[in-house]
């Protein structure tokens, strides 16, 4: 009986151990790490199997109360990698080390695609030069809170840089991306502010990140071609929430 309870032990450190890295391996690119602390864990663990029956109990109990705490911090730490503080928007440690290759295995399999578009609030530096950083910080709150709104479920939407924000459109077509920013757009258009997009599409045969490249390109083009028949500060931004 004391063989099987040492057994079962062993088997909930194994299966907690499993869950942990799984959950969290994108965080850590040094695996160097989870070497080091697994490899502490299984020493300890023999502990439980060799360990007089009243020890080893005492052990578990200490060990299994470090996991639970580790575990805790790992999820804290986890939400602030995966989601970006300001906005609620997904972050790009996220999408690149975890959504963006999980996805593209899953559309090569299918034979499907994922469409992007980059876009970019105009004016933002403006707003946080006359307005405030506070001011500027609305603005980006509001249009992320328009964008969850206005996309599907299976869509993505990334904080990509400071005012720049990355959509992925999993099975998607620049022709679907130009209509969820339509869609956007509409929504935004009680707010007195704009943004410039690119748009582009992975079909699976060339490197996704060039496509998200692309998109990017497409944006910058349209921020410059957008600057150079707009006069300056020619609108009044502020956010309504």
């Amino acid at each position: 009986m004391e063989h099987y309870v040492r057994l079962t032990f062993l088997a909930a450190f194994l299966a907690v151990a499993l869950h942990s890295y799984f959950a969290t391996q994108f965080l850590v690119r040094e695996k160097f790490w989870y070497l080091a602390f697994y490899g502490g864990l299984f020493l300890a663990s023999l502990g439980v199997l060799f360990a007089p029956f009243p020890q080893a109990v005492c052990l578990f109990a200490g060990l299994s109360l470090l996991l639970f705490g580790v575990g805790g911090v790992v999820r804290c730490l986890k939400r602030s990698s995966v989601r970006d503080y300001l906005t609620g928007l997904y972050s790009r440690t996220f999408f690149f080390e975890e959504w963006l290759p999980r996805e593209v295995k899953r559309q090569k399999r299918s034979g499907g695609s994922i469409a992007f578009a980059m876009l970019d609030v105009d004016g933002l530096k403006e707003v946080n030069d006359t307005r405030g950083h506070h001011a500027g910080d609305e603005l980006l709150k509001t249009l992320a809170r328009v964008i969850l709104e206005s996309i599907r479920g299976e869509d993505i939407a990334v904080r990509f840089g400071g005012d720049e924000v990355l959509l992925a459109f999993p099975g998607g077509t620049e022709e679907g991306a130009t209509r969820a920013l339509e869609r956007i757009a509409g929504a935004l258009s009680r707010f007195p502010f704009s943004f410039s997009f690119g748009v582009s599409e992975w079909e699976g045969e060339e490197d996704v990140e060039e496509a998200i490249k692309v998109a990017d390109q497409k944006m910058y083009k349209a921020k410059k071609a957008k600057g150079n028949t707009e006069e300056k500060n020619s609108l009044c931004f502020f956010c309504v929430l």
